[in-house]
């Protein structure tokens, strides 16, 4: 590590990321993707694109973070939060749509109950992914200086 004063190097500058709880959830994120666009494209009854769609951004997203482009682009990390917030709601909703379909077009075979299983558990994983933003934001935002006012009355005698 470098010392307090000094910057820190590429390497641990781009590793940084992994101590965060973010990289395990867009890891977990990518490889439930990869694994809903496999059981999908095997199925071949299945909507397909949400799942391809969702694992291009959360690989976008994995790289914005582990480069830290906020940083080098000097972006606000507020812009890069609520473009991650939309990734995780509008993926969630996807995959929980399009897996609650494919449940109406009947199951018969191992690859849709397969993609049905991980594009529901994918789902899941997104909406916590969506909470865990939402309640980073929340920290975010400036707190406005609070202003104490005593009011002082005289009295006459």
């Amino acid at each position: 590590m470098a010392e307090d004063n000094q910057p820190l190097s590429d390497i641990e500058q781009n590793t940084k990321f992994i101590c965060f709880p973010k990289w395990k959830i867009l890891v977990l994120e990518i490889a439930l993707c990869t694994i809903v666009t496999i059981c999908k494209a095997a199925s071949f009854e299945c909507y397909l694109w949400g799942c391809i769609t969702e694992l291009v951004w959360a690989i976008l997203i994995f790289i914005v973070y582990a480069m830290n482009l906020p940083t080098y682009l000097h972006l606000s990390l507020m812009y890069v939060q609520w473009l991650d917030l939309f990734r995780a709601i509008t993926g969630s909703l996807i995959l929980l749509i399009t897996s609650l379909i494919c449940i109406n077009w009947g199951l018969q075979s191992f690859w849709e109950v397969a993609s049905l299983i991980f594009g529901l558990l994918a789902a899941a994983v997104l909406g916590y992914d969506a909470f865990g933003i939402i309640k980073y934001i929340k920290n975010l935002k400036p707190q406005e200086p609070t202003v104490n006012v005593v009011v002082v009355q005289n009295v006459v005698h």
